[in-house]
């Protein structure tokens, strides 16, 4: 279902008193939310392609992959916690996000060094 579609019938469901809609919420905040954390994985990347370690390439490419399974594990966790009924979903979704900007920020001003 299109997002304009997803909206308009989270926003009929509402009318009619569905109560546990948050798993609808879930895929469409998800929708916002997994386009601008490609942008974060991308800083992170190139914030450890910069890094020179004795290892070769091969440490910062590992640590690259396992930042991305942490990631994808946590925003799995997230969908899940987030359509549980009495939650606020669009926090669960956004919060990898928020965690791996963080991350991405201090690793991109740590490599530039």
């Amino acid at each position: 279902m299109p997002s304009n579609e997803l909206l308009k019938f989270i926003r009929i469901s509402k009318k009619r008193g569905v109560k546990n809609l948050n798993a609808y919420l879930v895929e469409f905040h998800k929708r916002t939310s997994l386009p601008i954390a490609s942008y974060i994985l991308t800083i992170i990347a190139v914030a450890l392609a910069f890094r020179k370690k004795r290892g070769g390439t091969g440490i910062n490419l590992a640590i690259g992959v396992g930042i991305m399974f942490i990631y994808v594990f946590l925003m799995k966790i997230a969908e899940v916690l987030g359509a549980v009924a009495g939650v606020d979903s669009l926090l669960y979704v956004w919060m990898p996000n928020f965690f791996f900007g963080f991350l991405a920020i201090f690793l991109y001003y740590y490599a530039r060094k």
